[in-house]
């Protein structure tokens, strides 16, 4: 590689986006407080002139230009809509077995950066730490976070959705009546699918597709038979064990692979 694109490399400039659920981009003047004047002013160090990214959440995303700065707002004028990252070909839920709070934190930072919609912690047999393991709310604020952080990093204008934690079943039943739904399981039986049969089994069309990742003790057989019975595929991911995010991470960007979303054209 010569000088002049090495330095072009080190030169490009990096895009500050921010998440505000509130923004309404229709008004050129806007006031930003709080969590995202703070970060400006004391981390990002922005002065007058400098341009960041705001995103709503939903899709839309806009270029605005620092105004002003004091010590709890950030002035700033909205300069134009900016054409958002494109998201997946289909909306991805990931139901994931309730495990150690880092492990679940782990794959719903990478699985947010990849492009799932949603997340949703499930309660069955094999539970780390029994009932006790239940998330509180403030870990499920935690979790919402993490999720929106990873959004601002990757260039996602679609902030994800982290859900209460339900009961397998009841999540199983309210999925599969909307969508395909894959459950990881690390038996082989006959009804098992490897991965990549079971993704080009499912209609490139299909708008919407769940992905059930079990707990780190995995699935019970009687979990198992129950989920299948309720329309949902058992799927293998080979002979090695995974760990549960692993599993969460490894699933998603085969998924992505399939549709196409990983820099190729959709199938």
């Amino acid at each position: 590689m010569d000088s002049h694109a090495i330095r072009s490399c080190v030169e490009v400039e990096v895009v500050h986006r921010f998440y505000v659920p509130d923004f309404d981009g229709t008004d050129r003047s806007i006031s930003l407080t709080g969590t995202v004047a703070r970060q400006l002013r004391t981390v990002i160090r922005v002065g007058i002139g400098d341009r960041i990214h705001l995103f709503d959440g939903s899709g839309s995303e806009w270029e605005v230009e620092v105004d002003h700065v004091d010590k709890g707002e950030v002035q700033a004028t909205v300069i134009s809509a900016v054409e958002p990252v494109p998201e997946p070909s289909s909306k991805v839920t990931m139901l994931l077995g309730l495990a150690r709070p880092e492990r679940i934190e782990l794959a719903i930072q990478k699985c947010s950066e990849l492009g799932a919609v949603r997340f949703v912690p499930v309660m069955s047999e094999r539970v780390q730490g029994g009932n006790t393991g239940k998330p509180s709310q403030k870990r499920l604020e935690r979790w919402q976070r993490i999720a929106i952080e990873a959004t601002e990093q990757c260039g996602r204008a679609t902030v994800p959705v982290v859900n209460p934690p339900t009961s397998l079943m009841e999540a199983i039943n309210q999925v599969v009546a909307e969508q395909p739904l894959l459950c990881m399981w690390e038996e082989h039986v006959d009804e098992s699918l490897p991965l990549s049969t079971a993704l080009k089994s499912i209609d490139s069309q299909v708008p919407r597709l769940a992905v059930l990742i079990g707990p780190p003790g995995g699935f019970s057989t009687q979990e198992a038979v129950a989920i299948h019975k309720a329309g949902a595929k058992l799927v293998t991911l080979g002979p090695r064990i995974l760990r549960s995010e692993t599993a969460a991470i490894a699933v998603m960007s085969a998924i992505l692979y399939e549709l196409g979303d990983l820099g190729d054209q959709p199938r």
